[in-house]
């Protein structure tokens, strides 16, 4: 029996413990939420950075925290850095309207005009209707359309006429038709934002070279803004692709991940 309460008192206190914890977590990134908004108002945007920052260093991800900071560094001129958070913050709530507004103002301010390989009309429409939501939003959709079929269903059986149970019969296939739409599009989604890193250039320029050591051939240059595709990791240095399919090497300290 005492054994029995000892557990049971371990038990709470842990649990006690661990909501205490949380919420003096919450207390502590409120605040900083709050003197990061301050900070941002009387354009002290470098404050603002370090409050925002130290939010994501207590394990927030939050879409508002990183559109901010993305907001905070596009004031500050540091256009590589807006992009690597308006990126992070458009993996998390799609292509928001404010938030693409402002991407594009920042990669106007980009030097590389980097045109992509051209792609077949049906995968790049087919990229953009899976973009233009988040992998959630799609699986929000889906569950949704789902719930409806089975409403659906329930009012075949409840119609008594042979016209009404024709109707909500071929109602519920759309939907079911729907619902798989939704699941393909959430799951391709997922796919894009897991296979495929990328990264930003967050420094003025760098010389992209032709293998991961300081004394290799420098192919080309990039500039600050720049974002590519990240397909391999090597000690200090990571092998880029640019959209128009050129590849090499740069230091990892040089990008942002997105």
């Amino acid at each position: 029996m005492l054994m029995k309460l000892q557990h049971i008192l371990s038990f709470l206190i842990i649990f006690w413990a661990s909501i205490a914890c949380n919420t003096a977590y919450a207390i502590e990134n409120n605040a900083l939420y709050i003197n990061a908004q301050k900070a941002y108002k009387n354009q002290n945007y470098n404050a603002a950075i370090q409050s925002y920052k130290q939010i994501l260093n207590n394990d927030v991800v939050a879409a508002e925290v990183l559109y901010n900071l993305g907001n905070c560094y596009y004031k500050t001129d540091s256009i590589g850095k807006a992009i690597q958070y308006y990126e992070k913050a458009r993996k998390l709530i799609g292509d928001e309207e404010d938030l693409m507004h402002n991407l594009k103002l920042a990669h106007s301010r980009t030097i590389d005009k980097i045109e992509p390989m051209p792609e077949f009309v049906v995968t790049s429409t087919w990229k953009n209707i899976v973009n233009f939501k988040t992998a959630d939003t799609w699986a929000n959709y889906m569950i949704i359309n789902f719930a409806l079929v089975f409403v659906s269903l329930i009012f075949f059986q409840l119609a008594r006429q042979s016209s009404l149970k024709k109707t909500f019969f071929g109602f519920s296939i759309g939907l079911l038709i729907i619902t798989g739409i939704f699941y393909f599009l959430a799951k391709s989604r997922t796919n894009a934002d897991n296979s495929i890193n990328k990264g930003v250039l967050i420094i003025a320029s760098s010389p992209v070279k032709s293998a991961p050591i300081n004394a290799s051939t420098n192919l080309f240059v990039i500039h600050e803004g720049t974002v590519f595709k990240i397909i391999e990791l090597q000690n200090d240095w990571v092998k880029i692709r640019l959209d128009n399919g050129n590849i090499g090497w740069i230091a990892a300290e040089a990008i942002g991940e997105i």
